[in-house]
């Protein structure tokens, strides 16, 4: 082999060698598919946001997914975890993080087999999940408010899309304790109306739940009378077992609607809301509510994200950043952007793709 000839084959080998490494930096910064119903958590451990489920585009409804993916704060990229066994997919579930025992609780949600009541547990140092058993857990739903107390290390959940024989009793309150795997239903005195698509928000600073938002539903007689949109905010005390309405008030606030984007927002404090569907179409405004003084603030940003619904969103103190991604827009199709609200600018920013 003369000189000529093997310096070609060099050349050859080191340009696969590039292109193999290019193309794994491609793999490596891939976004998850286009989705509507994911859950998001952020961890303050791995300093990450992690994200669960959706449905996606299908011959017919579309695909359910149990995927996982984690977005990195640092990086802003997207990486999937990769996993054994888990969850069937679903959209719409309860999920949480449990920084106590830095994992994940995850209940129900829409499957293919209609909405389910099973309750699963994802670590964070393992990267595993688990299915727990309780005796006793709420019905099967989807579409439910679903947080965490940070100071009584407990997950509460209320209300949802329950199935048809249980939808009129489907304002029930429970709560999960991570420490013994049990579910509880609370029975307060009063509570929200039967009420699906809405977001329920632990507000630390005021060491109560901030339900917002919402679809109403009213039985009589086994039957639905009427329906509606919630635009008032539902404070729940777990250390009282006690609702209170806080309505909207004569001042600015956000028209009703439901499957809405929120997130609790430690830096002002309150609840920071994106879109949803008001019953005509969907909307791309952001408000804020001041838990301390009750009341609401229009944010305005040179940019923002299309209007959509049932997207994916959580906060992350670490970075002062409200995340949102995914959802559907106004002619359901499946969205795959990725965007990031600053506490500090008071500006969205697309990300992704």
């Amino acid at each position: 082999m003369n000189i000529e000839v093997r310096k070609v084959l060099i050349w050859v080998l080191v340009l696969s060698v590039l292109l193999l490494i290019l193309g794994g930096c491609q793999q490596n910064s891939s976004i998850p598919s286009a989705r509507h119903g994911a859950k998001m958590i952020y961890d303050s451990v791995g300093k990450q946001v992690i994200m669960f489920g959706g449905r996606g585009d299908g011959s017919i409804t579309g695909d359910l997914y149990n995927d996982m993916w984690a977005l990195d704060m640092e990086t802003h990229r997207w990486q999937e975890i990769n996993m054994s066994y888990g969850p069937s997919p679903r959209l719409s579930p309860g999920l949480v993080y449990d920084p106590v025992h830095h994992q994940l609780i995850l209940f129900g949600g829409y499957s293919n087999q209609g909405r389910i009541k099973d309750t699963w547990l994802f670590d964070l140092n393992s990267f595993e999940w688990v299915e727990v058993s309780p005796v006793l857990s709420p019905p099967a739903r989807s579409d439910m408010g679903m947080a965490y107390d940070g100071v009584n290390h407990i997950a509460v959940l209320f209300g949802g899309m329950c199935i048809d024989s249980q939808r009129e009793v489907c304002h029930d309150t429970w709560t999960f304790d991570p420490e013994t795997d049990i579910w509880v239903e609370k029975n307060p005195p009063s509570s929200p109306p039967v009420i699906y698509g809405h977001s329920l928000n632990y507000d630390s600073l005021m060491d109560k739940f901030l339900l917002w938002g919402g679809h109403i539903s009213e039985f009589s007689q086994g039957g639905m009378s009427s329906a509606g949109y919630n635009d008032s905010i539902w404070s729940y005390s777990y250390i009282d077992n006690q609702w209170q309405e806080i309505p909207p008030g004569s001042h600015s606030h956000p028209i009703a609607r439901y499957w809405h984007q929120a997130a609790y927002d430690a830096e002002y404090p309150g609840l920071l809301i994106f879109g949803g569907d008001y019953g005509y179409e969907f909307l791309a405004d952001t408000w804020f509510f001041n838990s301390e003084a009750e009341n609401w603030t229009r944010k305005r940003s040179t940019q923002a994200p299309p209007a959509r619904i049932v997207g994916a969103s959580a906060y992350s103190p670490d970075y002062e950043q409200v995340i949102l991604f995914g959802g559907l827009d106004f002619d359901f199709s499946n969205l795959d952007d990725t965007w990031i609200y600053s506490d500090i600018t008071g500006e969205w920013e697309h990300i992704s793709p």
